[in-house]
């Protein structure tokens, strides 16, 4: 065991003695995680601020309907604000949309509400009596927001009115029945739909559902989302450097010397995982240290993210002993490691949230360290999840990791067979 430390004491001190490697090793993950936190801005966090936005809009109809529309768009919501800018003629809302003042033009032509009112009371299909303009080719979430809107008014109103439509005419009926008198100048058609209308937009506007909260809300911002995920892809790109110089050692002879001495070979292997395994726990702690002091993360149980960040250490230098002891040479090990990173950091959460992934991906992504990490660190620190929550994700690193460390122990070759 003592030759065990005394290995990764002398890896450790090489790397404090080269301060392009300490560079690569903090300061370049949070110089790319303060880029893309302030870049990104609150993209992947959870915003309490409504999305404001403009939609322009001429109402050139007399009746209750334009007005009906005009109101909903106004009404007040949480997620989002609209700010209608009013216009008296076509071209002027047009002008706004190509001038990208306005994200959606609505018009509302002369006589819609009497149109409309005609057509209900013959039991005629109306179509496109309300203009909805975009700009080409536009997919912005804030233009289905409006036109849901809209399509909910008219939805509502045409029912109104046709169900106005159909009171009328049983009415007419139940007068012409014998014994029956009614003053047929008295039935008005567009005042009992107008009733109805007004009538159905007043009881939607009812609640009638208690909407409640129960627990705790999950508070993240775009470094919570961001700084692990990179933190871990920075650690896998610097298994490349250990696994580098274990080659080296090994091309050189270094491990050929060694095994003439009474030093067992888990020794060897040992050794370079200790030293690495420091490193990147050093490197973890460092920038979730920082991060929380610096980008006000939300950390939530210390407890669980120390160990989180142990177990990930364990399982990302595991991973590199296992792939030192597949390749041959040092020209082969950097494609192999920039692959196996890159994949598992795209599929196991790095880049976006994992949760956002279909179910069969995320299921994929257990093969990688990635997928276990980040679930575990945004567990404790998105939702609020305690140790014993996430202590699946630190047995599955720790296992992991021995795993690896295993296969790396039975296929890595300390000196070349001779042909």
């Amino acid at each position: 065991m003592r030759t065990l430390w005394h290995i990764a004491k002398k890896d450790l001190l090489q790397v404090i003695k080269d301060k392009h490697s300490l560079i690569l090793l903090l300061l370049v993950p949070l110089l790319l995680i303060t880029i893309m936190g302030s870049a990104f801005g609150n993209a992947f966090g959870n915003n309490s601020n409504p999305i404001a936005f403009t939609v322009a809009l001429s109402n050139q109809d007399s009746g209750h309907l334009g007005e009906t529309i005009v109101k909903a768009l106004q009404s007040a919501n949480a997620s989002f604000t609209i700010d209608i800018k009013a216009y008296s003629s076509t071209k002027n809302v047009l002008q706004s949309i190509k001038d990208e003042k306005a994200v959606a033009g609505i018009i509302i032509p002369s006589g819609t509400t009497q149109k409309l009112q005609d057509a209900a009371s013959k039991s005629k299909s109306v179509s496109n009596i309300v203009q909805f303009y975009t700009r080409p080719n536009s997919n912005d979430q804030r233009i289905s927001l409006t036109q849901q809107i809209v399509t909910n008014v008219l939805n509502n109103q045409i029912n109104a009115m046709y169900a106005g439509s159909a009171a009328v005419q049983e009415i007419q009926a139940l007068c012409k029945q014998p014994g029956n008198a009614c003053d047929y100048a008295t039935i008005k058609p567009e005042a009992i739909s107008k009733s109805i209308g007004e009538a159905s937009q007043t009881s939607k506007n009812t609640t009638l559902i208690q909407t409640l909260t129960t627990g705790n809300a999950p508070k993240s911002s775009n470094f919570d989302q961001l700084l692990p995920g990179f933190s871990v892809l920075f650690a896998l790109f610097g298994l490349n450097s250990a696994a580098s110089t274990i080659l080296q050692e090994k091309e050189e002879g270094t491990f050929r010397r060694l095994l003439i001495a009474p030093v067992p070979r888990y020794a060897l292997l040992g050794g370079k995982l200790v030293a690495q395994f420091l490193l990147t726990l050093l490197q973890l702690t460092v920038l979730f240290t920082i991060g929380y002091w610096v980008f006000k993360l939300n950390i939530g149980s210390w407890q669980a993210i120390g160990l989180l960040l142990i177990s990930t250490s364990f399982a990302t230098t595991g991973l590199g002993m296992l792939l030192v002891s597949i390749v041959k040479s040092r020209r082969q090990l950097t494609p192999v490691v920039t692959l196996t990173t890159l994949v598992t950091s795209a599929i196991g959460g790095s880049w976006w949230p994992l949760w956002s992934e279909p179910q069969w991906m995320q299921q994929i992504a257990k093969i990688g360290v990635t997928a276990w990490a980040i679930e575990g660190l945004n567990g404790v620190m998105i939702f609020g999840k305690s140790l014993a929550e996430i202590q699946f994700n630190v047995l599955g690193l720790l296992g992991y990791g021995l795993i690896c460390f295993l296969l790396a122990l039975r296929l890595f070759r300390f000196q070349e067979q001779s042909a």
